[in-house]
């Protein structure tokens, strides 16, 4: 009996966290705030009436985001909120204009893809298998982020087709054919603001503290 109660206390911390990696996973993984000026930016994109981008390993959308100095600002992905398209967020930047000139299409070119290597979703890494396709706005997008504030690029639409995609067999099947391609969208959207305020992992709950949007599920 005093084995069964000593296990007991063990038993309960397994559970609780257990529990907790559970929900964490529910919600995009992002690093806190390194210091009060910290500052967060979100860019929402998908396709219109079906959702999120098609992000794969063979074929992924990004955000194409410049800072002040012209620098592309790298972005991290999380498709799996229901209620938001895809969801790119970068963390950690210091305040000032970043500006959204588009969007990154980056596909495999089989060719170039070693035999032995398993191909990743990584826009933002220079990968020898990889080739970049840019699809600029008809007019690019600023804002100027302010010291520990969250703030978002806006929502957007991309329209597209893949030269063949997944029933192709040439070595650039996944290149998106660029006359395809139609983006349209509102920067004034603040929807996945006002999703991301309902994100209760440790790091998020930092964050919202930056968010000036009301949590809403729309």
């Amino acid at each position: 009996m005093k084995k069964i109660c000593a296990l007991l206390p063990i038993l309960v911390f397994l559970r609780f966290f257990s529990s907790c990696i559970s929900l964490e996973s529910l919600w995009p993984n992002v690093a806190g705030p390194i210091d009060n000026e910290a500052s967060l930016l979100v860019v929402e994109a998908g396709i219109a009436g079906e959702g999120a981008l098609f992000n794969s390993n063979a074929s992924g959308w990004a955000p194409w985001v410049v800072d002040a100095q012209g620098e592309v600002v790298p972005f991290k992905t999380f498709d799996g909120e229901p209620r938001l398209d895809s969801f790119f967020y970068s963390e950690n930047l210091e305040s000032g204009k970043y500006t959204l000139k588009g969007f990154f299409h980056v596909y495999i070119d089989y060719s170039k893809l070693p035999a032995e290597v398993i191909a990743l979703y990584a826009p933002f890494d220079d990968y020898s298998y990889h080739v970049k396709q840019e699809f600029p706005l008809d007019e690019p997008v600023e804002v100027n982020l302010g010291k520990g504030e969250v703030a978002t690029l806006g929502r957007y639409f991309i329209t597209y087709s893949w030269t063949e995609g997944l029933t192709g067999t040439t070595d650039q099947r996944w290149r998106v054919n660029p006359s395809s391609v139609i983006i349209s969208g509102d920067k004034s959207d603040k929807k996945a603001l006002r999703v991301a305020q309902n994100w209760r992992t440790p790091h998020w709950t930092l964050w919202n503290l930056r968010n000036s949007e009301a949590a809403a599920d729309n």
